[in-house]
């Protein structure tokens, strides 16, 4: 089979390698679809802080049952699946109380400590997956994981009917909590970006209101027509210095912030206006088989509009090009996918 190992940052190797079989309780799929995330850009640029090479990426995928092993009893062969990538030990503190999304042992198909899917197999073990209904395709499946996120991120930050709240960052991540946080009952939702493309996408999925902060000054803005006390609940779908910054301003007195972009590097924070102001910066990790379960229904009944995010394709032998894509910047680029 051919898959792309990650050897260094900025180069990605082909292989030619055997088929891996399926070991006890565990399932061989055969790779139909896998995305690109944000977090695979990090890992690709040598930027991300838990990620190294060398690795396969990739843990946003669908595909279908080749092989089941020993012990296997709810799959067989020809089952259209996707896969929750987050494996755990089961044992810890935090597995033991049902957060096993943050265990302590813990190791992430495509990120740590395993080998992901840009490949055209790969085997999981069995407790990892999730039958996909007939009518969600294999692209759209494709964006189960990153919709858990979206999902988790919301549930956590205990957003209430009637919040006004703002999305920071209009990528893929930042566009499905915007979604999200409209079914969840959000009266106002702000989403801002610096790229007007992505702004255009907001509004079409629910944003109220778009702020670009290149050209307009997001703070002054947000307390003119909000004032100090107006907003409610703050996403940070990028996960940088300047947003965390944003995020810290904008926010009321005692209101949380949910950390959901992965930073690059370290950040500084005004930890004076966090006391002083009392404010819950919370750190928003994956998801859990509830918020899968969640992503699939969300996307089953289209309440998410997940084939909106889908821009460009590329076949695992073109996978050079497609990562060159998305780290330039260049042109309308959201949710990238690998075909096998």
């Amino acid at each position: 089979m051919l898959q792309a190992r990650l050897v260094a940052p900025e180069k990605i190797l082909l292989e030619e390698v055997k088929i891996p079989l399926a070991g006890e309780k565990q399932v061989l799929i055969r790779v139909k679809v896998c995305g690109i995330c944000g977090s695979d850009i990090h890992s690709y640029k040598g930027k991300h802080p838990f990620v190294h090479p060398p690795i396969v990426l990739g843990h946003e995928f669908s595909g279908e049952i080749h092989q089941v092993g020993q012990g296997v009893r709810d799959f067989s062969p020809g089952d259209r699946v996707t896969v929750e990538p987050n494996i755990v030990c089961g044992k810890c503190y935090n597995c033991v109380h049902g957060r096993y999304n943050i265990c302590t042992n813990l190791k992430v198909i495509g990120c740590v400590g395993y080998d992901g899917a840009f490949s055209e197999y790969i085997v999981v073990p069995e407790d990892k997956v999730l039958k996909l209904p007939d009518d969600i395709s294999f692209e759209k499946a494709a964006l189960i994981e990153p919709t858990a996120v979206a999902v988790h991120a919301v549930r956590k930050a205990q957003q209430k009917v009637g919040d006004k709240v703002v999305v920071l960052g209009a990528g893929t991540i930042g566009l499905l909590v915007t979604q999200v946080a409209n079914l969840a009952g959000a009266e106002k939702i702000i989403v801002t970006d610096l790229l007007d493309y992505r702004l255009e996408k907001a509004k079409n999925l629910g944003a109220d209101e778009v702020i670009n902060p290149k050209s307009q000054d997001l703070v002054k803005l947000i307390h003119k027509e909000y004032g100090k006390d107006g907003i409610d609940l703050v996403y940070d779908c990028v996960g940088i210095e300047e947003t965390i910054s944003q995020a810290i301003q904008i926010a009321r007195k005692g209101i949380r912030i949910m950390v959901v972009g992965v930073p690059e590097e370290r950040i500084k924070v005004d930890l004076s206006l966090v006391q002083d102001r009392e404010l819950e910066i919370v750190g928003s990790l994956m998801y859990i088989r509830e918020d899968f379960a969640t992503a699939i229904d969300l996307i089953q009944k289209e309440k998410i509009k997940a084939e909106s995010l889908l821009t460009h394709r590329f076949k695992l032998k073109d996978i050079d090009k497609a990562f060159h894509l998305v780290t330039e910047g260049k042109g309308k680029v959201l949710k990238v996918l690998i075909e096998m």
